[in-house]
């Protein structure tokens, strides 16, 4: 059989069968893969081998059906990515130690989960009071700074406290990325984000995945994380200014009642995520359709603030995640424990005679 018409079947059988949802996240020198099936995080050495960490996955969408359910499963989503993201972070962060503990001659314990636990308390307590408390306090400020008669000029029921709250988280959120983006070692995260997305296309167009296949491939994709923040906060505006004018007077003191407002609406943002979820999912579904790419095109365009163009090498390190993750999806096996294995290759070639 020649390798067209393996190409030709391979393409023919994945027109007739769904496709795992497979997605990704940059790490450090790395990228991670997660499958209905598997969790992997590949990293490239300094000295250009390969570090493999694959793990069956679990979904708690399997345990809990509940979280199969529209909207729920977007706030199940969210959750379980935080989590999976800062992870795989760690992984790849205890990689680059290693190397220069390594290069230094000492050595250091692996993190605890614990220490993760608290790790991912405190980033998600740092981003709740960045992105949700400076904003909500800073459009409660300016309708306090040009209040009148006593009235504030941007009541907390009106759409406008709203509308400039997600102005203000949005202005925030870019100045944030544009601010990162100038450090090397952030670069070379979204270069690898750029990889990951490449590699996803190739896989979802039913190519051969390889760096020639997938080099070709966009850095921008429907499903990307940055696409759904800004759904996130547009869906947000809608939301809260339908719910909080529904919010009960806790205190004639506005100060007060703004820290309730921002109180109800931190728990809210699960199903917001739920919502902003459902409408990636379904555009990501017909990405071609003429109102589908009018609807994503602004979070389309806003991951060329996250995203670059990767080098062959990083290319590699996402081919390696995701096709380590396919493989656990065509063995189809189950498997509920949570044991890591760590491989380490000498190269792509090596990591690709291993998986066939």
């Amino acid at each position: 059989m020649t390798d067209h018409t393996k190409r030709l079947l391979t393409r023919l059988q994945l027109a007739f069968m769904a496709l795992p949802t497979i997605g990704g996240q940059a790490v450090i020198e790395g990228v991670m893969m997660r499958s209905p099936k598997s969790f992997v995080v590949a990293v490239r050495k300094a000295n250009g081998s390969i570090v493999v960490r694959e793990r069956p996955w679990l979904s708690f969408s399997e345990r809990f059906r509940i979280l199969k359910w529209p909207i729920f499963r977007g706030a199940n989503m969210l959750i379980e990515s935080m989590y999976n993201g800062m992870n795989a972070l760690q992984f790849s962060a205890e990689q680059a130690a290693t190397q220069s503990e390594a290069e230094n001659g000492t050595e250091k314990d692996s993190v605890s989960k614990t220490s993760l636990a608290v790790t991912l308390i405190v980033s998600l307590a740092l981003g709740v009071a960045i992105f949700k408390g400076v904003p909500h306090f800073m459009a409660y400020g300016l309708g306090e700074l040009f209040a009148q008669s006593g009235h504030t000029a941007l009541p907390m029921n009106s759409a406008g406290f709203h509308l400039v709250d997600g102005t203000i988280k949005m202005t925030i959120f870019i100045g944030y990325i544009l601010l990162i983006s100038r450090m090397s070692d952030v670069k070379r995260l979204f270069m690898y984000h750029g990889a990951e997305h490449k590699a996803v296309h190739a896989y979802e167009k039913g190519l051969d995945l390889d760096v020639d296949n997938t080099r070709i491939q966009s850095t921008a994709h429907p499903r990307c994380g940055t696409s759904l923040i800004l759904l996130v906060l547009v869906i947000s505006i809608v939301v809260f200014a339908a719910t909080i004018p529904l919010l009960p007077i806790v205190s004639d003191n506005t100060l007060i009642q703004a820290v309730f407002s921002l109180a109800v609406k931190i728990p809210l943002m699960l199903p917001v995520a739920g919502v902003a979820y459902e409408f990636q999912r379904a555009a990501a579904k017909n990405p071609n359709n003429f109102w589908v790419k009018l609807f994503i095109s602004p979070g389309m365009l806003m991951q060329r603030l996250t995203t670059r163009e990767p080098s062959d090498d990083q290319l590699e390190i996402s081919l390696t995640a995701l096709r380590k993750a396919l493989w656990r999806e065509q063995i189809q096996e189950r498997v509920t424990a949570s044991e890591d294995v760590i491989e380490t290759y000498d190269n792509f070639a090596t990591v690709q005679k291993s998986i066939a």
